[in-house]
């Protein structure tokens, strides 16, 4: 692909500790890769489905292969060649026999970040329940994936990432096409009946922000069930909270601490969280009235065992 390694320094170490730490060698190579994906986009999209540019293609195989170009382009793979992942035996039209074979997996390129996330997988309810059908992509769309830390709020994350989850977990057919045959799919709205305004938590906090364990680097693959899940008001509602290690993280990680008098005042550019964005002028403020009060009522004690 011509990359090297990116000097140290520039980024942001919210942008920096989120990246590979890899740049551009070759200056050409951008353009030569928009111009090779471009040939397989001019079928694989919409535009390609209403006017196909070759004849005999099968129409209907091709309705199910489609990438949104614009939405590829800002994925984390926007930027790589459809024949990196697809393999040379996609490059001819047709297609050369046993194309597929030649597709890669996740790992060849993600090696590194593999050695973690293999083993928390397996420790987690997905690989425990789940039959090999389950792979990466089952969660992970590779055309429209974007890391949570380069989206523009916390709140698109939410949208993407539990897009991800609820594509199985609010449809029966997927499910338990990638589940054990014993399976049923739980009713989300019983599991999470002890969840004080369920649909508001759901909008607003991913579902991996309370079925993961915690961790101060990436966030864990090990997915864990009911039982293990978090459930305690507290872990997010207080200064310090899991929210501001997970989700929020990104925000925190240039911009920690007090601001305005507010905890984690950075996070009000997206969201108040009763207790852990407590203002500490408004806590003194109310204790300085609890004890004008207390004060004014012992006075008023005093003054009638005086009379």
């Amino acid at each position: 692909m011509g990359f090297l390694l990116a000097i140290p320094g520039g980024p942001s170490r919210a942008e920096s500790a989120d990246e590979f730490g890899l740049e551009e060698k070759d200056a050409e190579l951008p353009a030569r890769i928009k111009a090779w994906n471009a040939d397989c986009l001019s079928c694989h999209s919409e535009q390609g489905l209403t006017k196909p540019p070759r004849q005999g293609m099968d129409m209907a195989l091709l309705a199910k292969l489609l990438v949104d170009h614009p939405r590829f382009e800002k994925s984390d793979h926007g930027k790589m060649a459809c024949k990196d992942c697809h393999g040379e035996a996609y490059v001819p039209y047709p297609h050369l026999p046993k194309a597929k074979e030649q597709i890669k997996g996740c790992e060849p390129c993600h090696q590194q970040p593999a050695r973690t996330i293999t083993p928390e997988f397996k420790a987690g309810k997905h690989f425990k329940t789940h039959t090999d059908k389950f792979t990466c992509l089952s969660c992970h769309d590779s055309h429209t994936m974007r890391k949570a830390a380069k989206l523009p709020t916390a709140q698109a994350a939410v949208r993407q990432d539990n897009r991800q989850c609820r594509a199985c977990h609010d449809d029966d057919r997927r499910y338990l096409a990638l589940m054990k045959p014993e399976s049923r799919r739980p009713d989300m709205a019983v599991v999470h009946s002890w969840l004080p305004e369920m649909g508001l938590h759901l909008d607003h906090v991913r579902c991996v922000d309370c079925h993961s364990p915690a961790s101060d680097l990436a966030l864990s693959h090990e997915v864990l069930g009911k039982d293990r899940a978090v459930r305690r008001c507290e872990a997010c509602h207080a200064e310090g909270g899991e929210l501001g290690r997970r989700l929020y993280k990104p925000m925190l990680i240039d911009a920690p601490g007090e601001q305005g008098g507010f905890a984690d005042g950075t996070l009000l550019r997206e969201i108040y969280v009763v207790g852990a964005n407590r203002n500490r002028w408004i806590d003194l403020g109310g204790l300085g009235a609890l004890g004008l009060t207390a004060l004014a009522v012992l006075t008023r004690i005093l003054r009638r065992r005086t009379k």
